[in-house]
């Protein structure tokens, strides 16, 4: 089933490297919020699916 997910970011190259390193497409992409302190994505993808995701320091 395909629902929708979001990520936080704290910098752009980190939500530039997430979605490069889990193939979201750009049409599955709903919106990216730039907010003072972070980056937020909002997209659809595979309610099965889990993303690769990386710690604070990585």
């Amino acid at each position: 089933m395909i629902i929708l997910k979001s990520e936080k970011f704290a910098l752009h190259s980190r939500l530039v490297r997430f979605v490069n390193e889990n193939n979201i497409k750009r049409e599955d992409i709903l919106t990216i919020t730039d907010g003072p302190q972070s980056v937020v994505l909002y997209f659809y993808a595979d309610s099965e699916t889990e993303e690769i995701t990386h710690g604070l320091f990585s």
